[in-house]
């Protein structure tokens, strides 16, 4: 996994070099991103209409475990199915929600009970005690490798790299992405919130929109934080605005036992 990440993220990363120049949003998610590229531990997260929820994009950091924010839903396994990679959405595109009758296999993409890349349900959801963190446990490890977490927050001023299965243009009511797109983010402070620490940052390269939230960001090949929110009224022209995610080196002990323990 090593190895895959740091080829994926660390070419995505060859572009940090490269001026960056403000043109008009385009029609993307991230809105105003670009595609992410082979990304296995993506996961773009779907919630049924019955249980209280919001689409949201998650990552895999461990074999059986994937992450996301905890306000993305209840700590409910039924109120979630689960896409993998890049392209985890149905391929006509994913609608905001998912009707509370979709099967376990949805479409060509088969189910994860059978071992193939598919959409399937979580078998447990954790909320962490601190901070806007969820887990979701997995029946069987994920079709996808794990990312490596960071042990500590990168610097204010460090260029960091996000993702998400998020609206393609800004505002709720926009259609979702229905492949990983990404951008380019500048840490601004780490700052203590409830419990936990959350990176301000501010876009320089596309922007946060509508199901992006929990979505990883990665600092070189390290993952650093997911996404928590972002101010969409201060959303400048080129798409870019301010956001804020959950830090990961905060959360890790959190992570670690539940991992041992859950």
């Amino acid at each position: 996994m090593a190895g895959y990440v740091a080829v994926v993220v660390g070419t995505l990363a060859a572009t940090l070099t490269a001026t960056v120049t403000a043109t008009a949003p385009a029609a993307d998610a991230v809105v105003a991103g670009t595609p992410a590229g082979p990304a296995p531990w993506a996961v773009q997260i779907t919630t049924f209409h019955n249980i209280p929820g919001t689409p949201c994009t998650g990552v895999v950091v461990a074999p059986r475990w994937v992450a996301t924010a905890a306000h993305c839903g209840p700590a409910d396994p039924r109120a979630y199915t689960l896409g993998f990679g890049n392209y985890g959405a149905l391929p006509t595109g994913l609608a905001h929600t998912a009707s509370a009758g979709t099967p376990t296999s949805v479409g060509g993409f088969g189910s994860l009970d059978t071992g193939s890349l598919g959409r399937h349900s979580p078998v447990a959801a954790y909320h962490a005690p601190a901070g806007d963190v969820m887990l979701l446990k997995l029946r069987h490890p994920a079709p996808s490798p794990s990312v490596k977490r960071a042990a500590a927050d990168p610097a204010p001023g460090s260029i960091l790299r996000f993702h998400g299965f998020g609206s393609i243009a800004p505002g709720p009511t926009a259609p979702r992405s229905t492949e990983l797109r990404t951008g380019l983010t500048r840490l601004e402070t780490m700052a203590p919130r409830g419990g936990s620490w959350i990176g301000n940052n501010h876009t320089i390269e596309g922007g946060y929109g509508f199901g992006d939230s929990g979505g990883p960001i990665f600092h070189g090949d390290l993952l650093v934080g997911l996404h928590s929110g972002s101010d969409a009224g201060r959303r400048q022209l080129n798409g870019t605005l301010p956001g804020r995610y959950e830090s990961i080196p905060a959360q890790n002990g959190w992570i670690d036992w539940m991992i041992a323990h859950r």
